[in-house]
């Protein structure tokens, strides 16, 4: 089951990176890095084991990172649209199989080609109660 709570701002204690998912996308969603500990998490959301594409491939991540995919998508093409090359960044809460996972996007503008402009995600399993 799937819930997602935006946040403008989530006080969070570091997590060391071993610890941490990272998935970098390209802005047509090719799949650029993505590190052993984001697949793990990935598989979290889905109710049968599945194997998350191979790196520079083009496929749907699971239901809730690809929402967050497309909401740090939409910001990043208006950033662009208004020659804002500021960074920004997304927080969301989602429930898994496991708990809570918070996901993180952040929009990486390219002044100079725009096309290589990047969406990051990163996804840090929260142990605990959940704080909604």
């Amino acid at each position: 089951m799937y819930s997602s709570h935006t946040q403008l701002a989530v006080h969070t204690t570091p997590v060391p990176s071993s610890k941490t998912g990272v998935i970098v996308l390209s802005m047509d969603c090719r799949i650029l890095h993505i590190n052993d500990r984001a697949g793990d998490f990935a598989r979290l959301f889905n109710k049968e084991p599945r194997r998350l594409p191979d790196h520079a491939t083009t496929a749907p991540l699971s239901h809730p990172l690809m929402d967050l995919f497309h909401e740090v998508l939409a910001n990043l093409e208006k950033h662009i649209a208004a020659e804002d090359w500021s960074q920004f960044e997304i927080t969301h809460l989602a429930h898994s199989v496991d708990g809570i996972v918070l996901l993180r996007g952040f929009g990486i503008p390219d002044q100079a080609r725009r096309q290589q402009s990047r969406v990051v995600l990163t996804l840090h399993h929260r142990s605990g109660p959940s704080p909604l």
